[in-house]
């Protein structure tokens, strides 16, 4: 054969390689060099190429001048918010609250109208681009800054505990009588009093954890919802909210029977962890909730008033541009960011607020500051306000108008107003110890720690505290609400159950009967009968199970067809007329943008790619060598005919495998990050209606950018060190498909897998698919024998199988033109026609992960979604 570094027109003529030019083995003529490489007389490939150098300085420049452009444009923004903080906290008219609804209440509470959801109207004068934020001044600033003004003055009251409630019922009433005048002037129907009656939980295994609970959470009021460990009462809020199905009971808003679940887009809920998105600034996170859950008709600027009027009432427009934070990014405080936890639903103008623990982890300063917050929301704000707290200051704990307080077992023991509390344990014989705070007082005596004053005087340490939820039922008639001042009574005197009662009454006659006859009479039922009552119990138990999760697949499968119908005809549920789909999928663009791109930070992951195309390159030691010359094997012993129809040493395999490999693998490292890291985030933000479909869009969207310049890197890196002698188009379009069906099987692992262990399941699903999936070895001829037939449609939804083939095919092709390599083709069952159609497939299998991804992202954790 013709050696390297030469070129052979003929079986006789063996030319040198000019300058300018490379010939590897077996070539009739030479190569052109391409401009930008360097090739010696005498080359037998590319010494340098700097065509691959030169298009990687390219990219970093024209990236540089974008995260330039970026950092200039965030400061700009920054700026002009901070001045537009300024006019805003100075024009009482704009952030007062009857004026912004008197000018918003058609929008923002009617429906209906003109879509200008993305009215451009006021731009210039604020920009929602992110802005740096002073973190640690604007933390010194909220830290050292005295409580509200209502909180100060209850603070220098000191003890005058008298003084003070009389002031606050006085209040109260006053309040009352404007809400009752304010709900005649708008027919009652921006304000929710929800009222539940008589709510039961029992699980399947008999156990009941919630026991005819009554109560009401009033408009314009606050109510605390307090109890041991183990009472329910995050049980008590998720039944009334809806989310969780009841045994039996009724929700009554406004008087009328109805569900809250119905009016999903009426009610914020706050978790006890604060739970966003904590690379992004303040206003990314409060302009988002309002983006997706205020009416369509909402303009541009109005959805950016609600915003400000919310910052300014929560006292966090100082750290308007700040960074939320986190442990390895430092940014505003527990307390600012438990406010922009509250913030999230205040936007959405809900009619009802319930939070789970809003206090947990803050100082007693802090959380009465945020008490107070909260009190003078529902004051201003008219809507509703429930927080479960625990053990709160006597401080913090008067900023509350209502109480309830559950007993372990999901029993109520007292609902009604805070004031009231005291005297009415004291009217059923429980006294408060002067050093022990009311809220502190009212735990111990629903954990059974109090004495109870008898009817001679003494003290009874050891009151059976399951009497309780039976006071309340008889003897706090005079302190419920109207509505509820009659109720039935589950409970006996002696604290029990009716029922449970008359089942022990039942039992001990039973009993007495038995010894009237001088011992106790065995079970008359026979071993075979109670087999069949225990296999019927199994049985029942099975079959609820199975229909349990029947049920769940109906709920799932109606809820994927009525949000594709919705999104297909631009239509949403819910009792707000909300943005269109379209608006939701920029929404959820500009998000992702904030949390990838805007920083600058990204651009340095590129260089790893850039290094994975190198450690590929590098390791491209050897050459192609072609099958014998026809005349050798014409002339040659019996032996040698293997090589005159396979190439002698056919390295495209070899260097595919690693190169489908290693894209793919890259791919999956960088997909898993885009879903999973705010999974938590997403199940928030889904439970409150945003739409699962343009959020999935937005991100799988977002992230093409990155495919486009990994793949490009990639393939840079590649070129410094494997010249490829296909076509060089062809092989950057088959890397991009690699990336992209490695991005999309990522997302997938991360539905699939818990976040410390994706990383870990993509090195195994990468190798598993290049080593044994890929169609190399064994080669697909030989699959059924090695696997059978059963298996083989595995390498039919291997990417690395099509990939391999793809870049196999691109490179020979070159060689084909004089050398016959048909059998090569032949032997792995390619076709060297079918490299257009290979990346197709690439492509559908990554159609094909994304559509899994997204049955994963609806289906799962969905009671966390409702």
């Amino acid at each position: 054969g013709c050696c390297a570094g030469y070129y052979c027109p003929t079986s006789s003529e063996l030319i040198r390689c000019p300058e300018g030019k490379f010939c590897p083995v077996n070539v009739i003529e030479p190569i052109d060099c391409p401009n930008t490489a360097s090739c010696p007389e005498g080359s037998s490939t590319i010494t340098s190429n700097g065509g691959a150098a030169l298009g990687v300085v390219i990219l970093f420049f024209v990236l540089f001048l974008i995260v330039r452009c970026q950092k200039h444009a965030k400061r700009f923004a920054a700026e002009r918010r901070y001045d537009t903080v300024r006019e805003y906290r100075d024009d009482k008219e704009m952030l007062t609250l009857e004026e912004h609804d008197r000018r918003h209440s058609t929008c923002l509470h009617n429906g209906g109208g003109a879509d200008g959801e993305d009215d451009d109207n006021g731009d210039q004068k604020i920009d929602i681009a992110a802005a740096p934020g002073d973190n640690e001044v604007a933390r010194e600033e909220d830290e050292t800054k005295t409580p509200s003004r209502t909180a100060a003055e209850m603070l220098a009251e000191g003890d005058d505990t008298e003084k003070r409630e009389e002031t606050e019922k006085k209040e109260a009433e006053s309040y009352d009588t404007k809400k009752e005048g304010s709900l005649g002037d708008d027919g009652g129907g921006n304000v929710f009093d929800i009222m539940y009656k008589d709510i039961w939980l029992t699980l399947s295994n008999g156990r009941t954890i919630m026991k005819a609970a009554c109560g009401k959470f009033r408009a314009g009021r606050t109510t605390a919802i307090m109890g041991p460990s183990g009472a329910g009462k995050t049980t008590l809020v998720t039944l009334v909210m809806g989310k969780a199905k009841r045994s039996r009971g009724a929700v009554y808003i406004n008087g009328k029977e109805d569900e809250l679940y119905r009016h999903r887009d009426d009610i914020g809920f706050v978790p006890q962890e604060d739970i966003m998105q904590r690379n992004l600034t303040v206003w990314d996170v409060l302009k988002f909730s309002a983006d997706y859950r205020l009416p369509r008709e909402a303009t541009n600027l109005q959805r950016r008033e609600e915003c400000y009027r919310t910052l300014k009432l929560l006292e966090i427009d100082h750290v308007v541009n700040s960074v939320i934070g986190d442990e390895n990014q430092r940014g505003i405080s527990g307390g600012q960011r438990k406010r922009v936890n509250i913030g999230m639903e205040l936007v959405a103008k809900p009619k009802i607020l319930f939070l789970d623990e809003p206090t947990s982890g803050l100082d007693s300063v802090t959380s009465l500051t945020l008490a107070s917050l909260l009190q003078g929301i529902a004051r201003k704000t008219k809507i509703s306000v429930a927080a479960i707290i625990h053990s709160p200051s006597p401080d913090t704990f008067d900023k509350f108008d209502d109480f309830t307080l559950l007993g372990v077992g999901g029993t109520v023991l007292y609902s009604g107003e805070r004031i009231k509390a005291l005297q009415y344990f004291e009217s059923i014989g429980f006294a408060k110890p002067s050093n022990m705070t009311p809220a502190d007082f009212y735990l111990e005596i629903s954990m059974g720690r109090i004495p109870q004053k008898t009817k001679d005087g003494g003290l009874d340490y050891n009151f059976d505290k399951s009497k309780l939820p039976g006071y309340w039922v008889e003897q706090g008639r005079d302190y419920r609400p109207p509505e509820l001042k009659d109720l039935p009574n589950p409970y006996c005197k002696d604290g029990q159950g009716e029922d449970e009662k008359a089942d022990n009454d039942k039992g001990g006659d039973d009993a007495k009967a038995r010894k009237e006859g001088g011992v106790e009479r065995r079970s008359s039922d026979s071993a075979g009968s109670r087999f069949e009552a225990l296999m019927s119990s199994v049985w029942s138990s099975l079959s609820d199970k199975a229909a349990n999760e029947w049920h769940s697949i109906e709920n799932y499968i109606g809820d994927c067809s009525s949000e594709f119908f919705n999104f297909v005809s631009c239509k949403r549920e819910g009792s707000r007329n909300k943005p269109y789909f379209y608006f939701i999928f920029y929404v959820c663009g500009r998000r992702t943008y904030f949390q990838t791109y805007r920083e600058g930070t990204w651009v340095w992951s590129l260089f790893l790619h850039l290094g994975l195309g190198l450690f590929i390159g590098i390791l491209v030691t050897s050459q192609f060598v072609g099958p014998l010359p026809p005349r050798t094997c014409d002339d040659g012993p019996a032996a040698s005919l293997q090589a005159c129809v396979s190439p002698l040493n056919d390295i495209f395999a070899g260097i595919g495998l690693f190169v489908v490999w290693i894209a793919t693998f890259a791919g999956m490292i960088e997909g898993i990050r885009t879903f999973g890291p705010e999974q938590v985030v997403y199940w928030r933000h889904a439970a409150r209606g945003l739409p699962s479909i343009p959020y999935f869009l937005a991100k799988v969207a977002s992230d093409v950018p990155k495919m486009v310049l990994n793949s490009a890197l990639f393939f840079f890196g590649l070129s410094f060190g494997f010249y490829s002698y296909g076509d060089t188009d062809d092989l950057y379009g088959l890397l991009f498909v690699l990336y992209w069906a490695g991005y999309t099987f990522g997302y997938l692992v991360s539905m699939l897998f818990e976040p410390r262990l994706r990383s870990l399941w993509c090195v195994i699903f990468a190798m598993m698919w290049a080593f044994v999936f890929s169609g190399n070895n064994p080669t697909l001829p030989n699959i059924q024998d090695e696997y059978g037939k059963e298996l083989e449609w595995i390498w039919s939804i291997s990417f690395t199988r099509w990939g391999l083939e793809a870049l196999y095919v691109n490179q020979m092709l070159f060689y084909d033109e004089w050398l016959n390599l048909s059998t090569s083709f032949t032997l792995r069952q390619y076709n060297p026609n079918n490299f257009s159609q290979n990346c197709g497939i690439i492509f559908a299998l990554g159609l094909l992960w994304l559509f899994f991804t997204y049955i994963f992202l609806k289906g799962c954790n969905r009671a966390k979604q409702k």
